[in-house]
């Protein structure tokens, strides 16, 4: 996953389409994902507006790039979206390192493959409301494994 700075210090979300690299704007695009999705509503706008800062970022990062990761797909499953603040990469002002040597203009930051994001949420929610088993240890036995004879 790529951001940059661009637009006077705005982030983007750089995106693959077929007809080539594009820069979502992540605060223009926010009305995309659902009004009542706190995590990336509200995680991804208290860090980001105002250009807001690559730390805070990376702080509160596992949080924040459920967010991102669900921007990048509704990307690439409509780029047209009516919500969706998208321009092609040659488009936009992306920032220039030459400009301010010191600023981090660029973050790649790299997701584990072991980790599967699951865009709908669902089997965070199915883990959060499952009912764990009791351990079973040798002093619990279960009835039905004996069968009684009757009478």
């Amino acid at each position: 996953m790529k951001l940059v700075r661009f637009d006077g210090g705005k982030t983007g979300l750089m995106v693959e389409l077929p007809s080539g690299p594009h820069v979502l704007d992540v605060i223009g695009s926010l009305g995309a994902l659902a009004p009542d999705d706190p995590i990336s509503q509200g995680v991804l706008n208290g860090i980001l507006k105002d250009n807001g800062k690559w730390s805070a970022l990376i702080e509160h990062w596992p949080l924040a790039r459920v967010g991102l990761r669900r921007l990048s797909l509704l990307a690439l499953a409509d780029p047209k979206g009516e919500r969706l603040v998208i321009r092609s990469a040659d488009e936009a002002r992306i920032a220039d390192p030459a400009e301010d040597p010191n600023a981090i203009v660029a973050i790649d930051i790299t997701v584990s493959n072991r980790t599967r994001l699951d865009p709908t949420g669902r089997e965070a929610m199915a883990h959060q409301f499952s009912v764990a088993s009791p351990a079973v240890d040798d002093r619990v036995v279960a009835l039905d494994a004996y069968k009684t004879t009757k009478s």
